[in-house]
């Protein structure tokens, strides 16, 4: 591993335990086995380092999420349901992002979710990231919903991107709730909103009279 990518895998690990705030410089510089020379070889400051690591780690991980539903063979309720699990961090999500830590303890990715918004809150690049992601989530929520209409187990009588957006409404939501509730347990909470999601934007089968 080169000495840019040591600085980088420590630096995440050290910002997944103690937060961005709580990680000095020195620390990142002492946990990498380098000197501050070879830290300001690659990076000029800890701000940059974390915009790196977050672009790196979280953002990579984020587009590996929208990759791997758009390959997945499922009925639509089965894709929304895949990419909940996906975003608040399945263990079968594997990636640079869950590969990395496998070498050392199990990734939390409450945490990881905490990190990312103490870095979308300070830093505009990561913002714009941000942003991306979530408009390529809506995207792919409306070929999703495109599909199940074609397939009729979709409701056609909403218009498309509103659906959607109720669709990531309820994705991001219980992804917030679970960062600030982390006592109640997330699987049950993520089952009942996505059921309840569900039934709601499912086509009702015809009655025969």
């Amino acid at each position: 591993m080169d000495t840019k990518s040591r600085i980088m895998e420590t630096a995440f690990k050290l910002f997944l335990k103690n937060g961005f705030a709580d990680v000095s410089l020195n620390e990142i510089i002492r946990e990498s086995d380098i000197t501050t020379g070879g830290f300001y070889y690659h990076f000029d400051s800890k701000d940059t380092l974390l915009v790196e690591v977050i672009k790196k780690y979280i953002f990579n991980y984020f587009s590996s999420v929208i990759e791997q539903i758009k390959d997945f063979e499922g009925t639509p309720e089965e894709k929304f349901r895949t990419v909940i699990l996906n975003i608040v961090g399945d263990d079968s999500t594997i990636n640079e992002t869950t590969q990395l830590v496998e070498s050392a303890e199990k990734i939390d990715y409450r945490v990881l979710h905490l990190l990312l918004f103490e870095g979308v809150q300070k830093y505009d690049i990561i913002a714009e990231h941000y942003t991306a992601f979530y408009y390529d989530l809506l995207d792919f929520n409306k070929e999703v919903i495109n599909e199940g209409i074609a397939q009729e187990v979709i409701r056609d009588d909403m218009d498309i991107t509103e659906l959607a957006l109720l669709v990531q409404t309820v994705m991001v939501g219980t992804v917030i709730m679970w960062i600030g509730m982390p006592a109640m347990p997330m699987a049950e909470r993520m089952e009942d909103n996505m059921h309840n999601l569900w039934n709601f934007i499912k086509k009702e089968d015809k009655k025969i009279s």
